[in-house]
C-alpha cells in the first residue's frame, strides 16, 4: 500500500477515490534499463512513476529501436487496458531510475470498473500521451536535431529529481533517432552556448531559459496539453 504519491494522474483524482487506488499500489525501485512489459505480451501491472521515467519502444524487422514516447511523473503506463486491451501495445522501459506505483492490472481494471473519475483520468491521459506522439511525430519532421535534443532534455529534467542525468550518445541516438555522429554535434552546440554540461554520460541542464529558446515550439504544446487534460485536484 502507498501512503502518498507525486504522480498527477492520482494528484488529478479526488481524496476518496485516490485513497482507494493507493491503497492497491506497492512502490517499487528501478534501475536504468529495466524492461516492464514486451510488445504482445499480457499486461500484468499498471505503473505510475514517481521519479522514473519509462520509454516506450518500437522495435523494427532490423533490430533497430525508436521511442515513440515517454512517460514520467504526469502520466501513467496501461493506455491498453484503458482501451480494453488485454496485451501491451508497446515494448516499455525504464529509461530513467527511479520509483514507480505498481498497480496489479487485474486491480487497474477492477478499480476503474468501480470509480467513474478514475476511468475519466485514464481516457484524458490516453488523450494526453497520443497528443504527446504526435507532436513527437512532427517535431521529428519540422525541427532541427538540435531543437529536439533541446526539447527532449527539457522534458526529462521536468520529471527529474536530480540535477544530472545519466545519458550516452548511444541511448540519446536510439530514442531520437538520430545517428550517433548527429547527437554528439547538437550535444556539442547546446554545451558550446553554455545551456548544458555533458561529460562522460552525464548531463546537467546550466541555463533552462536558454535551452527553452534553444528548443521548438512541441515542449510548450505537451505541456499545455498535460495542464489542461490533467489538472491536479483543486485546480
Amino acid at each position: 500500500m502507498a501512503a502518498e504519491t507525486n504522480n498527477r494522474i492520482l494528484k488529478s483524482l479526488e481524496d476518496d477515490v485516490r485513497a482507494d487506488v493507493l491503497a492497491e499500489c506497492e512502490k517499487v525501485d528501478f534501475k536504468g534499463g529495466e524492461t516492464l512489459a514486451r510488445a504482445g505480451k499480457p499486461t500484468d501491472a499498471v505503473y505510475f512513476p514517481e521519479t522514473a521515467v519509462i520509454s516506450t519502444l518500437q522495435t523494427f524487422a532490423d533490430g533497430a529501436m525508436i521511442e515513440m514516447g515517454n512517460i514520467g511523473c504526469e502520466a501513467c503506463t496501461g493506455v491498453n487496458l484503458t482501451l480494453g486491451y488485454p496485451n501491451n501495445l508497446s515494448t516499455e522501459e525504464i529509461q530513467i531510475r527511479g520509483s514507480c506505483l505498481k498497480l496489479p492490472a487485474e486491480k487497474f481494471v477492477s478499480l476503474k470498473a468501480s470509480h467513474d473519475a478514475f476511468e475519466r483520468i485514464l481516457f484524458s491521459n490516453v488523450q494526453a500521451i497520443f497528443y504527446q506522439v504526435m507532436v513527437s511525430g512532427a517535431c521529428n519532421g519540422a525541427h532541427s536535431s538540435k531543437q529536439r535534443l533541446a526539447r527532449w532534455l527539457l522534458s526529462m529534467d521536468d520529471r527529474n529529481n536530480t540535477d544530472t542525468m545519466h545519458l550516452t550518445h548511444e541511448f540519446l541516438s536510439e530514442v531520437l533517432g538520430l545517428r550517433r555522429a548527429t547527437v554528439s554535434q547538437a550535444a556539442s552546440e547546446l554545451q558550446e552556448a553554455g545551456l548544458i554540461e555533458y561529460a562522460r554520460g552525464k548531463i546537467r541542464i546550466t541555463d533552462h531559459e536558454g535551452l527553452r529558446q534553444s528548443s521548438c515550439e512541441c515542449y510548450d504544446l505537451v505541456r499545455k496539453a498535460y495542464d489542461v487534460l490533467l489538472p491536479e485536484s483543486g485546480e
